[in-house]
Parts: structure tokens; C-alpha cells; sequence
């Protein structure tokens, strides 16, 4: 399988999780309870390929919620006329 088929066919299996209307939090879990297989180990090859293709999928749908949550918060942010400067996340802050 090329690489653009697996691409394609890796966003299509994005989509159908997008359309489970599932929220943030559950596919947190989800993911979580993935990681927690995969770490125990014993699973199948075929197991553990499709947990942890499932589990990536989760990830980058997460990171899709954040990185939403984060333009809806600069977009607040920038719209009150008493806030215009850009407010970095905890994760953007560097440590000394």
C-alpha cells in the first residue's frame, strides 16, 4: 500500500471517530485505557497494530481539540477590547 493510500485511508478512519460525535474527554480515556493495553503487552501482532492504530488516531484527534480550543481562546482573547495581547499556554512558557 502506498504511502497517500495509508494517508487517505488513516484520515478517513479520523473522520469516522469525528462523526461518532465523540467529545475531548472520551477519547481521552480511550486513548489512555489503549496505552495501558499496549504497555501490559501479551496482545496479538494484529491486537497491538490495531490498538495502536486506533490509539493514534485518538491522539491526533485530541490534539485537533486542543489546537481548536486554543484558537477559540486567542479569537476571545483578541476580541475584548481590554485583551489584545496573545496569552501563551502553560506549555509555551519557558522554565529558567
Amino acid at each position: 500500500m502506498s504511502k497517500d493510500k495509508k494517508e487517505i485511508e488513516f484520515n478517513e478512519n479520523l473522520e469516522a471517530i469525528e462523526a461518532e460525535n465523540l467529545d475531548f474527554e472520551t477519547a481521552l480515556e480511550n486513548l489512555q485505557k489503549i496505552v495501558e493495553d499496549l504497555e501490559k503487552g501479551g496482545l496479538s501482532l494484529d491486537k497491538t497494530l490495531a490498538e495502536f492504530s486506533q490509539g493514534m488516531k485518538l491522539l491526533k484527534f485530541c490534539h485537533q481539540k486542543l489546537d481548536g480550543a486554543e484558537k477559540k481562546i486567542e479569537l476571545m482573547l483578541k476580541d475584548d477590547d481590554q485583551f489584545t495581547e496573545e496569552v501563551p499556554f502553560d506549555s509555551e512558557i519557558e522554565e529558567d
